[in-house]
């Protein structure tokens, strides 16, 4: 059960991992403020087992009583935390003697660990982390927390590819997030940057990625401001919305403030820039990439200069081997303590 695009993608991820003869999987989406429309769902699964099936959007109480029909063995809530706390709650309980293994994913980027994540999923059996190290910071603070839930270690969908040698790298990338630079100052001199830089390589194709479902958002306002003060030529940046794998297959280098959007050039070899003018933590969401050796300012943007990560940093943060993923053998384990009566 998915309530946002990005979760979605995970829950197919997920479902394709446990897909096998004997087993039955399926996938709902939980009706939010951010329930994605199905044209976004079918994009979300594109390439997965859940390609061209149909994800009805249920409401809560339809969830509660899909699952009473169904008695599944295993609810995967991949949902934001106020609405994994209130599902897992009542789905281990919804009939005697029924008790269905609870799990939930994190989204990526899920460090530095915050006690309010946890606390949320106390009532979940198996949290899913994406890194080696959101699996070290969230087993210690579950410890400090007393919870019970094991955590495990899973591998991001994110579409490993090698770029082709025939491609023009001609594009530079930057993935606009909504509230990130927070203020419009901020904004503004982050596209002033990327127009600069659009001015000095006329070679290169500057496009501003704007989250699915954000519209035009404060970016193409901040820019539409610039513009209207004669600041800028407003064909110089080029602004663009849909699936970013569509922008990263030409791209020379990608820049952002810090996003999951970072993740998805590395595993495409594309070299990213992550910005530390606006400052570092988990508000810019770039904590995870302090010694990764991506850090750059708008001054790197300017030079056209970006950066591969070193390879120790990405064996610990979401891109490790697939070998050292673990969650579907603790599943597994799980559900035959569960049958064993060993789970509370």
């Amino acid at each position: 059960m998915a309530d946002s695009t990005e979760r979605v993608g995970l829950c197919a991820a997920m479902l394709d991992r446990l897909s096998g003869p004997g087993n039955a999987v399926g996938m709902t989406v939980v009706r939010s403020e951010s329930t994605p429309p199905p044209a976004r769902v079918r994009d979300a699964t594109e390439g997965t087992g859940q390609a061209g099936l149909r994800v009805p959007a249920l409401s809560p109480r339809q969830v509660r009583r899909l699952v009473w029909r169904r008695r599944p063995d295993t609810v995967v809530l991949n949902c934001a935390g106020p609405v994994v706390e209130a599902l897992s709650w009542s789905l281990r309980s919804v009939v005697r003697r029924y008790r269905p293994l609870v799990v939930s994913a994190l989204q990526p980027l899920a460090v530095p660990a915050v006690e309010g994540e946890w606390l949320h999923r106390s009532r979940v059996d198996l949290l899913v982390a994406y890194s080696h190290r959101e699996v070290a910071e969230y087993t210690t603070l579950g410890e400090k927390l007393g919870m019970r839930g094991e955590v495990g270690l899973a591998s991001l969908p994110l579409g490993h590819r090698d770029p082709a040698e025939a491609v023009r790298r001609d594009r530079v990338v930057y993935a606009a997030r909504p509230g990130v630079p927070h203020t419009e100052r901020g904004r503004q001199n982050a596209l002033l940057a990327l127009a600069t830089l659009a001015g000095n390589r006329p070679d290169l194709e500057v496009v501003v990625h704007l989250e699915q479902g954000a519209g035009g958002g404060p970016h193409l306002e901040a820019w539409r401001s610039l513009v209207a003060s004669g600041r800028v030529d407003g064909r110089a940046l080029l602004f663009r919305s849909g699936r970013l794998s569509a922008q990263l297959d030409r791209a020379r280098g990608l820049v952002a403030v810090g996003s999951a959007a970072v993740l998805e050039a590395l595993a495409r070899r594309v070299p990213s820039l992550v910005l530390t003018d606006f400052g570092v933590g988990a508000a810019q969401g770039n904590a995870v990439f302090e010694d990764s050796g991506l850090f750059g300012t708008l001054a790197d943007v300017r030079a056209t200069r970006f950066r591969r990560p070193s390879r120790e940093w990405g064996e610990r943060n979401h891109f490790h081997p697939p070998g050292h993923d673990d969650w579907v053998e603790r599943l597994h384990d799980l559900l035959e303590r569960g049958r064993r009566g060993e789970l509370s």
